[in-house]
């Protein structure tokens, strides 16, 4: 028999006090690391008396932590815990980097190992090109595809269904004044994008970095990630783009064996 509390808190099949807890965590992002209980109940119009109870809990269990004035939190140890726990179990890592490697090594450039998820890039890993990167990892972080290459390279072999709802779902944000933010521009990109097998990312997302990528598909030819490689404008001529198209297209060509492996092949997508 399901105990009542449960029931009374369920709503087909999701449990709100469990949903609460997790909007708690995704409050904190890279530009919020820390956060007040009042910022919290302001941004998640929850009463500070059921809030509390909340953090006591993910504080106890290692999931956020005071910080040392004791008037505001962070994400705890068992955040980094997890993510390890994940990017240990993503076969595709592994088998990718030697590829990453090979690309960096002939390049000089930065590499990233990409899927997607819910309509959104879902970085995996960076093989990187200097040593002051060596302390950053990409892992986890999530970008509109919109606006990368990565995204629009995968965005050029998804059902026109599928892109349109993701349009929908997201819009297109002007990242960058140089930001694709017309749809009917943006399926013309992806239309050279599939003629010319790669796509590019001329400061859309980041002002100073253009970047080349290709699309790793499946047996459908459907696009389950992407390889790319990110420099300087002023180190990217033109000869360097068909380079380093070339060097990631060979790439995502042999890694399409083990598209099942990728996230984007292995979980469903949840809109949120």
């Amino acid at each position: 028999m399901i105990p009542e509390i449960i029931t009374r808190e369920t709503d087909a099949g999701r449990v709100t006090s469990v949903i609460k807890t997790l909007k708690v965590l995704e409050l904190f992002t890279s530009t919020q690391s820390e956060l007040t209980l009042t910022q919290m109940s302001r941004e998640l119009s929850i009463p500070k008396s059921t809030l509390l109870n909340i953090i006591r809990t993910l504080e106890s269990e290692g999931y956020l932590h005071k910080t040392k004035s004791a008037k505001s939190y962070r994400l705890g140890y068992k955040i980094i815990e997890l993510g390890y726990n994940m990017r240990s179990s993503m076969s595709i890592i592994q088998y990718a980097i030697p590829f990453m490697e090979n690309i960096q090594n002939k390049t000089g450039e930065t590499v990233y190992l990409t899927s997607h998820i819910n309509g959104k890039v879902l970085y995996l890993d960076g093989v990187y090109s200097s040593r002051r990167f060596g302390k950053y990892s990409v892992t986890g972080k999530t970008r509109p595809m919109h606006c990368t290459g990565s995204g629009k390279a995968m965005l050029s072999y998804l059902p026109e269904e599928k892109v349109n709802q993701i349009i929908k779902r997201w819009g297109l944000e002007p990242i960058t004044p140089h930001t694709i933010v017309n749809t009917e521009q943006l399926m013309e990109e992806l239309a050279l994008c599939r003629k010319r097998g790669y796509a590019t990312d001329n400061e859309e997302e980041t002002l100073g970095i253009k970047c080349v990528a290709a699309a790793i598909r499946d047996s459908s030819g459907e696009s389950v990630g992407a390889l790319s490689v990110s420099g300087s404008i002023i180190s990217y001529t033109e000869e360097r783009v068909h380079m380093c198209a070339k060097l990631v297209a060979s790439a995502c060509t042999a890694l399409s064996e083990y598209a099942q492996l990728f996230p984007a092949s292995q979980f469903e997508d949840v809109w949120p």
